[in-house]
């Protein structure tokens, strides 16, 4: 009985050793991937219509969701749960399908690039109604190997630490309480909602990774970047020129008068509908414009439109006020509008295009 009692005493000991060892296993692994990621390069971020443009292929604009605060509060990180699609191969698909599909990223990062959809100057349709007016959302793309896991979150991190500096923002974890910068898609589901994703948590546990490592990987290049002082960037809101947000051959969605450097109206005027090639924007007293032409410039807003929610039943109209009876608008369905309202027999509108408008009243 005796030798019984210590037999089994022994089994106890290597039992909880083992789990011991387990634990401390976990962590050894999560904190050997961020000394793994520290080794590799970053990437470098790669636009999407220079992209598009080498391959041939038509840019399809995402319009961009207006910040509640006019300015990103934080970053979603996602993962595609497509495993074996790289951050090429995503953002082909988005750029053919986000109409069909209605959701949209600023960015898809894998092993060997950060390919930026559009830029965070505007959000995106990745995390519900409740995130998608207040943070950058980023897409990890999924790996086969732990070297190229590594690499990809090396990229992501780094990425995120420059647009944590370039937006003013410090980093702060909100997955555990809700509040600060950086969320997972998980987090956004427990304290938001809206939505019921738990990314990328089950992914990053095949490789024995979690979010508070990744959070740890973030922080250590923030860190890293602000001693350097190489990853400043002015206040977007302040600065006369960035990087645009939209840039090459688009179409305008609403009529539209040449400013010229200064601001001043050149009486020129462009129908909707006219293509235009943009070289980039400028704030011209705090009111954004893209250059078109040299020293020729549009209101931004007459190119980007802004989504808006239809709050009863309505028919789309005709540039004569003509109800269109075959294109009934849901109450509850999103539009894209673009520019200022406009008069059309004595009735207030929102240009959808070039031929199509909706009551101001049925979406205000």
């Amino acid at each position: 009985m005796k030798l019984k009692k210590i037999f089994i005493s022994w089994i106890a000991i290597i039992s909880l050793l083992g789990i011991a060892f387990n634990i401390k296993s976990e962590h050894i692994q999560a904190a050997s991937i961020n000394s793994l990621a520290k080794k590799y390069k970053y990437s470098g971020v790669t636009y999407l219509y220079k992209v598009l443009k080498l391959e041939g292929i038509n840019y399809s604009r995402f319009p961009g969701v207006t910040y509640r605060n006019n300015r990103p509060e934080g970053i979603i990180v996602h993962e595609t749960d497509d495993p074996g699609a790289t951050a090429y191969g995503e953002a082909i698909y988005f750029n053919y399908k986000w109409e069909n599909i209605q959701a949209y990223t600023h960015a898809f990062v894998d092993s060997k690039q950060i390919i930026q959809m559009r830029s965070p100057e505007m959000g995106v349709w990745g995390a519900g109604p409740k995130a998608n007016n207040r943070f950058i959302q980023i897409e990890l793309c999924e790996e086969d190997s732990r070297d190229a896991f590594a690499k990809s979150v090396n990229n992501d991190a780094i990425y995120i630490a420059k647009l944590l500096h370039r937006y003013n923002l410090k980093p702060d974890n909100a997955c555990e309480d809700g509040k600060g910068t950086i969320w997972s898609h998980h987090a956004v589901s427990t304290f938001l909602g809206g939505t019921d994703h738990v990314d990328p948590d089950g992914y990053f546990a095949k490789w024995g990774y979690s979010m508070d490592q990744f959070y740890s990987l973030i922080e250590y290049y923030y860190n890293l970047q602000k001693k350097n002082g190489n990853a400043k960037t002015k206040n977007p809101n302040k600065t006369k020129k960035e990087i645009p947000i939209v840039q090459g051959a688009v179409t305008l969605g609403h009529d539209a008068y040449i400013y010229n450097s200064k601001g001043k109206n050149t009486k020129k005027l462009m129908k909707a509908g006219s293509p235009v090639v943009v070289l980039g924007y400028k704030m011209i007293n705090n009111k954004k414009y893209y250059e078109i032409g040299k020293n020729q410039y549009v209101v931004a807003s007459n190119i980007d439109a802004t989504a808006r929610t239809v709050k009863k039943d309505t028919y789309l109209r005709t540039s004569t006020g003509q109800i269109e009876r075959e294109n009934k608008v849901k109450q509850g369905s999103r539009v894209l509008t673009y520019g200022s309202k406009i008069k059309i027999k004595g009735q207030k509108y929102y240009a959808l295009n070039a031929t199509q408008f909706v009551l101001a009243s049925d979406i205000d």
